[in-house]
């Protein structure tokens, strides 16, 4: 049963945007008497069938509506890639594997300055219909590493970075049913100052092996042992 996002759900009755109604109608050929699941990116899945296929705003008859509990804060921050693809590929599988809150970062030796959220919205969207998720994650602004790192409260913090010096193994410290955060750097690593100011707010250092990753690799590689 294909999945839709809708933004209102009203007495057993919601419709699907702009964008959701033509990919149904005018992309998927569906019809009025079709099945299909819904959610609205905060907790509620549904299932229903189409009353009125209109490509602009289809409507949709609810006949099993249920609540999903909010899921533990997962939080992935991140330094940017300079190309936007592999930005993407981070979004997309750490959506899938199911991180709540994006963070991207502005380091010293970051590649990217700029970021651009509503960009990677439909990326969250169709990530969160893919893996069956039903709570949106939040891709909050850019911000600078010094302030992220002083300002952000969760139950456990780890940090990535390719220098020497004791690290604990990710895998065996993180808890899922705990507040996690997890920060990755940029190509050029964090320099010695952002490791001891993270060290300072209660980080702990890990290693995610003896290879040097890139950004990407070494967020999903990250996400997943935190969260599978």
């Amino acid at each position: 049963m294909t999945t839709f996002l809708t933004d209102s759900i009203e007495n057993g009755i919601c419709f699907l945007t702009e964008s959701e109604s033509r990919h149904a109608i005018k992309v998927l050929r569906m019809k009025n008497k079709d099945e299909l699941s819904i959610i609205n990116g905060n907790g509620l899945y549904g299932k229903g069938e189409i009353i009125d296929s209109n490509p602009k705003k289809t409507k949709i008859k609810i006949y099993e509506l249920k609540e999903i509990k909010k899921p533990v804060p997962l939080a992935l921050a991140f330094c940017p890639t300079k190309n936007s693809d592999r930005n993407k590929l981070i979004i997309e599988k750490a959506t899938e594997i199911g991180v709540t809150d994006f963070f991207p970062l502005i380091s010293q030796n970051s590649e990217r300055r700029k970021w651009n959220t509503e960009k990677f919205e439909k990326i969250l969207i169709s990530s969160i219909k893919q893996s069956q998720r039903f709570w949106l994650p939040t891709i909050h602004p850019a911000g600078k590493f010094n302030d992220f790192i002083k300002k952000i409260s969760y139950k456990l913090k780890f940090l990535a970075h390719c220098k020497e010096g004791e690290k604990i193994q990710l895998k065996k410290n993180s808890n899922s049913l705990e507040s996690q955060v997890v920060v990755i750097g940029p190509e050029g690593d964090f320099t010695f100052e952002e490791i001891e100011l993270a060290k300072e707010n209660n980080y702990k250092m890990i290693s995610l092996g003896n290879n040097r990753l890139r950004t990407e690799t070494a967020c999903i590689a990250a996400v997943t042992l935190m969260k599978l």
